[in-house]
């Protein structure tokens, strides 16, 4: 027989991506429906019964058409447009007025009929009212049709009759005070205009009074001129700033050059006593390059003598004698030329010094001009606040004077009013009278009926969901395969018709052949998802006690031997053993025992296997706990342990373990660090979403292959549905399905057991 375990198939390829689908919704409202028809039918019937049982209210309207008075001024359409706004406009405030009501109620109060026909439908209620809390009803415009709007009154009542004397009374009542009051309220809006008129223009007055005093006050008739002169001297003052500046920038360049001069030949070039006369001479030439001493005082006229007697010297050493330099003639040349050098020093000093007097100057003036530009600029920030004040007045005057006209124009179209004659007014012409309404409006029974259907379906299809919302428990295969992210192995549908104490050997009995298709689809799963080679220890666990995990192993096991493979059931649980009960073998010897004795050695080991293990089942046997201890995980540390586990290992194919809940002990998840894979088992509706993925995350954490989740004691009302949509394989419909064919009635048919 070929592997049943390779590694061809693993969890992570087989894991579904798929999300909740429409069959999973309704599923969750088929697993509720009672409670959601319990729940929202009463709600329902609620709404309809309340609606139902409103008082009936009538309506009925009577309506007016504004007839403005005709074109006697020559007025643009926009002109007859805004009029007509404004009629529209007066006559809504006078249907909406408080004191049209107050008539209305004055006149059923008086009207004994009409007093009886609006309280009388409360008093057959039972329901003290007073007529103005009758009076109901509600003013609308339509759009001008010819520049003639509708006003429509709408009233409601109680009774049909009561809505029409409303509406009747209302529309006779505005006409006759809208003719009453028009006089009245042309006089006093005349008056109130001449009294608006009179105090604007004493304002008027007042401000224009006021700019004059302020313009005396601070010497200002005419502030436009003022500030042109005050702009003509700002200028003015710059400019000869700027200047001033320029000339200082110019005299600072030629006293730098200078400065130049005199660091290159010292001060001593301006020394008469200087023995050496040509090179006091040459000297003095560099301070001719600088044009302001050049053309400064006699400087020029100097220098043309010293250049003529220069010349004359240099005739007297090249004439045919060549005089010497003690010759009367020589002497008396050196002495002139002195004389001219001397007094080129001086000048030269005078220049330097004239210049310094002219920088000392120009700054002077910078100065001057400077503090009157300042007091120039503080005059213009005073004549500009001056302007804010008196812009600030004109605005004032502005407006009034704005306000005055206004009041003209209105004022003149008063008196226009006044002048027209009595047919040339703006009434309102009745158009429809009020009516009896034949049937009521509300309460709408139809509407109710339609609003009560859409109710009850819309809470019967919201109430499975929220409390599938409130329930967060690992309940159907998308909390396993998306919330989890975990592959869903198998499904075990609810056992009812086997005993409990028989139900670990389901398989191995043959007790429930549909049970048994589905232990066989949960094989081939885990078959798939299983990454290691033989020999391979698989560890079965859950979150809490009572989630069926015993049952689980001893039934995979059974699977397992089933497929010919070796495989021995192991009771890990030492707080609470119960595989020996099941199986119905003594837990004098067992696991703790063998491990006891392993320190003797591997033929003790060995020995105490054979007389622990009992054979159970063709390739089956069991190792009970052979006692409780609380002392697990330092079992698993010792040496022992890891020696029992390897002659296990040596002895058979697959070693399924089944151990206590993770949850609760730690024992399960140390001994996830010794196997190769775990198969963690929940109970349907037990544990919370968040506990177990918690816990298998826990046993991720340890190194060993995660075959998936086996999903337990599914309710039977959702075992085919869940089946049939491919969630858990289809061995139990498909064994509901073919059951007839192996029925105890076709014997001839039935099928045939094979042997290993």
């Amino acid at each position: 027989m070929e592997d049943d375990f390779d590694s061809a198939g693993t969890g992570d390829g087989n894991k579904s991506s798929k999300i909740k689908s429409v069959y999973d919704y309704l599923l969750i409202i088929r697993d509720r429906w009672l409670l959601s028809i319990t729940l929202s039918l009463p709600v329902a019937l609620g709404y309809v019964y309340k609606e139902s049982q409103k008082p009936e209210y009538f309506a009925s309207n009577s309506t007016f058409r504004l007839i403005p008075p005709p074109a006697i001024l020559n007025l643009q359409k926009v002109e007859r447009d805004q009029q007509v706004q404004g009629l529209v406009a007066k006559h809504l405030d006078g249907l909406n007025s408080q004191e049209l009501r107050m008539n209305v109620t004055n006149r059923i109060e008086e009207n004994s009929e009409y007093k009886s026909v609006l309280l009388g439908p409360f008093l057959r209620d039972g329901i003290a009212m007073n007529v103005a809390s009758t009076v109901n009803y509600t003013v609308s415009v339509s759009g001008p049709s010819e520049g003639r709007p509708r006003f429509t009154i709408s009233s409601n009542s109680r009774s049909a009759k009561g809505a029409m004397i409303i509406a009747d009374l209302v529309q006779s009542e505005y006409d006759k005070l809208h003719k009453s009051r028009k006089s009245q309220q042309v006089e006093s809006v005349r008056n109130v205009l001449e009294l608006l008129l009179k105090k604007s223009q004493e304002e008027e007055g007042r401000i224009a009074k006021d700019i004059s005093e302020y313009k005396r006050i601070n010497n200002m008739p005419f502030l436009e001129d003022e500030k042109r002169d005050n702009s003509v001297r700002k200028s003015q003052y710059h400019a000869q700033v700027t200047e001033a500046k320029l000339e200082q920038i110019k005299i600072n360049s030629l006293l730098k050059q200078i400065l130049l001069i005199q660091s290159r030949i010292g001060p001593s070039s301006f020394s008469v006593k200087s023995a050496d006369l040509e090179g006091n001479i040459a000297a003095i030439k560099e301070y001719f390059e600088i044009d302001a001493i050049e053309s400064f005082g006699s400087i020029p006229n100097l220098r043309e003598s010293l250049q003529n007697l220069e010349r004359m010297r240099r005739q007297y050493q090249q004439s045919g004698s060549g005089y010497l330099e003690n010759h009367p003639k020589m002497l008396e040349n050196a002495r002139q030329i002195q004389e001219v050098n001397s007094a080129l020093n001086l000048e030269v000093k005078s220049a330097i010094e004239d210049l310094r007097d002219k920088h000392i100057q120009f700054s002077a003036q910078e100065n001057a001009f400077t503090i009157e530009m300042e007091q120039v600029q503080s005059d213009s920030n005073k004549l500009s606040n001056i302007q804010d004040n008196l812009s600030k007045y004109e605005r004032q005057l502005s407006i009034v004077r704005r306000s005055i006209d206004q009041i003209h124009e209105r004022l003149n179209d008063v008196r226009i009013e006044q002048a027209l004659p009595t047919d040339q007014e703006d009434p309102l012409h009745k158009e429809n009278f009020a009516f009896v309404p034949g049937a009521p409006y509300t309460p709408d029974h139809a509407k109710t009926r339609t609003n009560g259907v859409v109710l009850f379906f819309g809470l019967f299809v919201l109430i499975p969901f929220a409390f599938e919302f409130l329930d967060n428990r690992v309940k159907s295969p998308w909390d396993i395969e998306i919330f989890m992210s975990q592959d869903l192995v198998g499904g075990i549908p609810k056992i009812s018709e086997v005993e409990e104490k028989h139900r670990p050997m389901i398989v191995g009995n043959d007790l429930d052949d549909g049970l048994t298709e589905s232990f066989r689809s949960m094989y081939s799963r885990i078959q798939m998802n299983s990454r290691s080679d033989y020999p391979k220890i698989i560890l079965v666990t859950s979150a809490i006690p009572s989630e069926g995990k015993s049952l689980i192993s001893a039934n995979l096991a059974y699977s397992c031997a089933n497929h010919g493979r070796k495989t021995i059931l192991i009771d890990f649980d030492m707080r609470r053993p119960g595989l020996h009960d099941f199986c119905n073998i003594p837990n004098d010897k067992g696991l703790l025992t063998v491990v006891n004795e392993a320190k003797k050695g591997e033929q003790a080991i060995v020995q105490n296997l054979k007389l622990s293990l009992h054979d159970v089942h063709p390739n089956l046997s069991v190792l009970p706990s052979g006692g409780k201890t609380r002392a697990a995980t330092e079992m698993l540390e010792r040496s022992e342990f890891d020696l029992v586990v390897e002659q296990i290992r040596k002895i058979a194919d697959v070693i399924i373990i089944d151990s206590p809940p993770i949850g609760l002990f730690p024992d399960s998840l140390a001994m996830a660090r010794k196997v190769e894979e775990v198969l963690f088992v929940t109970r349907y509706g037990k544990v919370s979403r968040k506990v177990a993925k918690s816990l298998i995350e826990n046993i991720q954490q340890t190194g060993a292959n995660l075959l998936g989740v086996v999903l337990n004691d599914l309710p039977q009302k959702k075992t085919p549905g869940y089946y049939y949509s491919g969630y858990y394989g289809y061995g139990y419909f498909r064994y509901k399905y073919y059951n007839k064919y192996y029925s105890k009635d076709n014997k001839k048919d039935s099928p045939v057991t094979l042997t290993s």
